[in-house]
């Protein structure tokens, strides 16, 4: 019985995992011809084996068709390249083992490519991006085309075939259909997923968040060995064992599942359902026929819960951490956004729109900063503050856009100027700026003044559309914390009486202010800036 299906039609090449698919995606005329040839090979002669195998106990047609398998993973990997194989397989099992008529047997062999073909195209259909036995949704493919299409497709096309060439009476083809159909289903059951997983076709799932030890291997080794021995028993000593007591086994199944792999616990599965079937046709084993009805049904119930249950235990558990995944990641992503929103606002809160350094709000938090650092430190703090001279003409006759220009120069220059120094700059409101200096005296803070009058007085403040560069000029004022000073507004209103003073004084000039009282003249002075 022979089957075939192909990949996911337009799925990138990239897609079909492992040393073989890459191999048969790839290769040449002879190297199809090459894998056409072994897979034939391998149907043909585990084909053989079973039937040999099965023979010896009167059940031939084997209740198990373990080429079934071979047929899905061939589909599930190589397609309809791989179709002719299975059909030659399928072809020399039933012409020569079965001894049918060629062109039974021929017929058959369609019927035993087409059905592994449709199935594995329902199956690829329904697999998830992430794996076939990451997720129910690919477990339901599975199920659904490699085991139920397959083999309604191959028990219903090979009984209408031998009734056709009249190799099968009518009215036994119901039994012969039902009893080909568990066969195959039963044989992909049975070894399709551990050979899927062990030759890479398919993605094998990681236990979630843990690792393996001697302690799973111990598991594993121990249910193998422990299966082994229950089959092994004689009929009077296996009837110490109740029937139901060798479903337990999956619990040990499933702890395989969880701690070390999908393909751990699978293999282990082969493992049991072989040696349960041996035992079972043997005599041996709990299930006799005086304790349950159908020993070799219940041989196949036992392999169905336990398969069952490790597929979609692990993909449960793959759902769970993919939902996971996506969450922390989803979590972590807003997270980022959020800083970066805040990061973004409190920018914008503390920044002058205008310029891009900071507003006066920002500048006075940290010039109140500056202060409790340097009163508990007992260190230095000076203070300059710059205002234009007859900024307002500037506007008045070049436009709120020349003003603007003048002042984003102002704040370029003065940016330039405090390279070195781990000065504060800010802008406090329409063409005044302040500087505070930690850990700088008056005499540095009036050089930098000094230096930023000079370089304003030489800058040519100018727009595209200017013929003629407009020239300003500033006063400053400078001071620097004094023993009495209760609060960073002390310095302010000294470096802001120092301006008036420098703007008193004719204006473009530095002044320094060290004493703590402000005079009348100056409080009193409306001067325009």
């Amino acid at each position: 019985m022979l089957k075939h299906a192909e990949p996911v039609q337009g799925a990138p090449a990239a897609e079909l995992r492992g040393a073989a698919a890459r191999f048969i995606a790839g290769a040449g005329a002879w190297g199809l011809i090459g894998a056409n040839l072994l897979v034939a090979a391998l149907y043909a002669g585990l084909g053989a084996a079973a039937g040999v195998f099965f023979a010896r106990f009167g059940l031939f047609p084997a209740p198990i068709w373990l080429p079934a398998a071979i047929a899905t993973v061939a589909c599930l990997i190589g397609g309809f390249r791989l179709v002719p194989g299975l059909f030659l397989g399928a072809l020399a099992v039933n012409h020569l083992l079965l001894s049918a008529p060629l062109a039974t047997a021929a017929l058959i062999g369609v019927t035993n490519s087409l059905g592994p073909l449709a199935g594995a195209v329902l199956t690829r259909a329904l697999r998830p991006p992430t794996g076939l036995f990451t997720r129910l949704r690919g477990v339901f493919g599975f199920l659904a085309g490699s085991v139920v299409l397959h083999a309604a497709i191959t028990s219903g096309g090979g009984t209408l075939a031998l009734v056709f060439t009249g190799s099968l009476p009518p009215d036994a083809a119901f039994a012969v259909a039902t009893g080909w159909l568990l066969s195959d289903a039963g044989g992909v059951f049975f070894a399709a997923p551990a050979l899927m997983l062990w030759l890479g076709a398919e993605r094998t799932p990681a236990s979630p968040g843990l690792v393996a030890g001697p302690a799973d291997s111990l598991v594993l080794a121990a249910t193998a060995g422990l299966t082994a021995l229950v089959f092994a028993l004689p009929p009077a000593e296996a009837r110490l064992v109740q029937p139901e007591a060798v479903f337990l086994l999956t619990i040990p199944i499933t702890w395989v599942t969880l701690r070390i792999s999908l393909r751990a616990a699978y293999t282990l599965l082969t493992v049991v359902s072989v040696v349960a079937t041996i035992g079972t046709l043997a005599g041996l084993g709990p299930f006799q026929p005086e304790a349950v009805a159908n020993p070799l049904r219940a041989v196949g119930m036992m392999i169905v819960l336990m398969a069952t249950n490790a597929l979609a235990l692990m993909a449960l558990l793959s759902e769970r951490r993919e939902a996971e995944t996506w969450l922390a990641s989803s979590n972590t992503r807003l997270v980022a956004e959020v800083a970066a929103r805040t990061a973004e606002l409190r920018h914008r809160a503390e920044t002058d729109d205008l310029t891009g350094i900071g507003n006066r709000g920002h500048f006075l938090r940290r010039l109140d900063a500056a202060f409790a650092k340097a009163r508990h430190d007992g260190a230095a703090l000076a203070l300059l503050v710059l205002d234009l001279d007859h900024f307002r003409p500037l506007n008045d006759t070049r436009g709120h856009a020349a003003g603007d220009a003048a002042l984003r120069d102002v704040a370029r220059i003065c940016t330039a100027h405090l390279e070195g120094w781990s000065g504060i700059l800010g802008r406090l409101g329409g063409e005044v700026f302040a500087i505070a200096l930690p850990g700088a005296g008056p005499a540095e803070a009036s050089a930098l003044a000094e230096g930023l009058r000079a370089a304003i007085a030489r800058h040519s403040f100018r727009l595209e559309t200017d013929q003629v560069p407009a020239r300003l000029t500033a006063s400053l004022g400078v001071t620097a914390l004094l023993p009495g000073d209760a609060a960073a507004q002390d310095l302010l209103r000294r470096a802001d009486a120092a301006v008036f003073l420098a703007k008193g004084r004719g204006r473009n000039r530095v002044e320094v202010r060290l004493v703590s009282d402000v005079p009348q003249e100056m409080r009193a002075s409306n001067l325009s800036r």
